[in-house]
């Protein structure tokens, strides 16, 4: 947990870092909560605990809403 509080203190000291939260956090906004959710423990797995997502074994899905979108 040390790992974590010092990238909050950094975020905190940063510029950039701050001003990339508020792109991600604008961003997230127009998501779902459950979107929202997805893309935390995505972060979170990635990067907290340092695996990586396994290869897919099945095509994901996009929702049309969403393909549009991007």
């Amino acid at each position: 947990m040390l790992h974590l509080a010092s990238l909050l203190e950094e975020l905190e000291r940063s510029e950039p870092a701050r001003a990339a939260m508020a792109i991600l956090e604008g961003s997230l906004a127009r998501r779902s909560p459950e979107e929202q959710g997805a893309f935390w423990r995505a972060v979170d797995l990635y990067y907290v605990s340092r695996k990586a997502p396994p290869e897919a074994t099945q095509p994901v899905e996009i929702a049309p809403e969403l393909a549009a979108a991007s």
